[in-house]
């Protein structure tokens, strides 16, 4: 393993054991590569004259750019615009990112969560946290009505297994029940177990209610093996 990997996994243990302890195998391997940054921030302080680190065309201290591409974005600078990005986005959009999460999710106050990390829109998102969760043969809990990238995804990437319940009930409502049932036999079996919702988005009229949610939430993570939601 990279030391890196090492350290960040030691880290991520002593702030929250049970955040380290769902890592994938892969997971556990993975680290950002220290280089990359410090010689760009490095570049960034002391090379006045020539910048090597990135491959852009500059002028006059900024970006180059096209006058026709620039005048539809008024009130923003070159240098606002055109420099690559952060990996995971930039850290100021970032922070207004978390203060809007805040804002529409007040029980997340005081809780301690990162920055919203960017990807290249949702199914990039999913599979990054397949790599990040998912060792081959733990099993993905998920509606029969599924999302057909979470087979591709977690079943033929990450080599999951999926243990479906039937989307809806009898008065053709969300399964709560169903989910419930499933996550508790599993829950019992001491299986490493993952909880994937449906749509990506399940529609509003179908959705458990909030406080019903949250009682099975609490009832099936009052076991020993990790679990999580998305």
């Amino acid at each position: 393993m990279n030391p890196l990997a090492a350290e960040l996994n030691a880290a991520l243990a002593g702030h929250n054991p049970h955040a380290e302890e769902m890592l994938s195998d892969l997971g556990h391997e993975l680290y950002f590569p220290k280089g990359i940054l410090s010689q760009t921030a490095e570049a960034k302080a002391k090379a006045h004259k020539f910048n090597v680190t990135i491959g852009i065309a500059t002028e006059n201290g900024a970006p180059m750019y096209l006058p026709c591409i620039h005048r539809h974005f008024a009130g923003f600078s070159p240098n606002q615009l055109y420099p690559y990005a952060p990996p995971a986005g930039k850290p100021e959009l970032r922070a207004l990112w978390r203060e809007k999460l805040l804002r529409e999710n007040p029980s997340l106050e005081g809780k301690t969560f990162s920055l919203p990390v960017v990807t290249s829109a949702l199914t990039h998102g999913l599979s990054i946290v397949g790599d990040l969760l998912v060792n081959p043969g733990d099993v993905l809990v998920a509606p029969d009505q599924m999302w057909g990238n979470y087979r591709l995804i977690y079943a033929v990437r990450n080599r999951g297994q999926f243990r479906c319940y039937p989307f809806f009930n009898s008065k053709g409502g969300f399964n709560v029940e169903g989910l419930r049932a499933t996550l508790l036999e599993l829950a019992a079996a001491q299986a490493r177990r993952w909880c994937c919702s449906t749509s990506p988005i399940i529609p509003r009229d179908i959705r458990p209610r909030r406080r019903r949610a949250k009682r099975l939430w609490k009832r099936c993570a009052r076991r020993h093996r990790p679990a999580a939601m998305w």
